[in-house]
């Protein structure tokens, strides 16, 4: 991503700490806990995450962890984010599981790993950036990094409203774009009216 556009997202989540001290869902930009659960909800659904490495792009608080770990063991979790606030926050709340969750600073867009089963961005890619093809180039290098599967969801741009920082996507286009790199893709959107997540296996579920 741009420098100034990830300065942009920088400082609309450092002023909403300000704002919305202690208020996690609000800081990251989520209309409620409930929002963001709804989600994470589709996410837990669309795979097995039981003994699954998982990769989570945008991690923000670290609460995808705790979402999963409720019902799945999970063998390793590796949140990154460029927000340190948000880093800092988790690697405190998650002390004690630091033998499962590690967690790196770094431009999602930029950041490669291997040997990672399941690939998840929730809510991290909406971001309005200046590449034209921004979109398309993370789906390709997460679709890379995956062993199993990738997870993410969009903003709907039929019923998001445009703004100067989230962008909507079309998901028609955006299902045949990931069609043309995996067989087997998945949309998924009756769990909310501005949002929809598309799921690519690499092995059946």
């Amino acid at each position: 991503m741009h420098l100034l556009d990830r300065l942009n997202v920088y400082l609309f989540h450092y002023n909403r700490l300000k704002k919305w001290s202690g208020n996690f869902s609000k800081i990251q930009g989520w209309s409620s806990d409930q929002s963001q659960h709804a989600r994470f909800k589709v996410i837990e659904s669309a795979t097995d995450f039981h003994q699954r490495s998982v990769l989570d792009l945008g991690c923000g608080y670290a609460e995808l962890y705790d979402y999963l770990s409720k019902n799945h063991q999970l063998a390793a979790y590796t949140g990154v984010d460029q927000q340190h606030q948000f880093l800092k926050a988790a690697k405190k709340r998650l002390a004690n599981e630091s033998k499962v969750c590690h967690f790196v600073r770094r431009d999602i867009s930029q950041f490669s790993m291997k040997n990672v089963d399941v690939v998840v961005a929730s809510g991290s890619l909406n971001y309005q950036s200046r590449d034209p093809e921004y979109l398309t180039k993370i789906i390709n290098r997460m679709y890379q990094m995956a062993n199993e599967t990738v997870i993410f969801n969009l903003l709907d741009s039929s019923t998001f409203p445009k703004q100067t920082l989230l962008a909507g996507y079309n998901k028609k286009g955006t299902l045949f774009y990931c069609k043309t790199l995996c067989p087997n893709v998945e949309l998924i959107e009756d769990y909310a009216n501005e949002d929809f997540t598309i799921v690519m296996r690499k092995q059946a579920k």
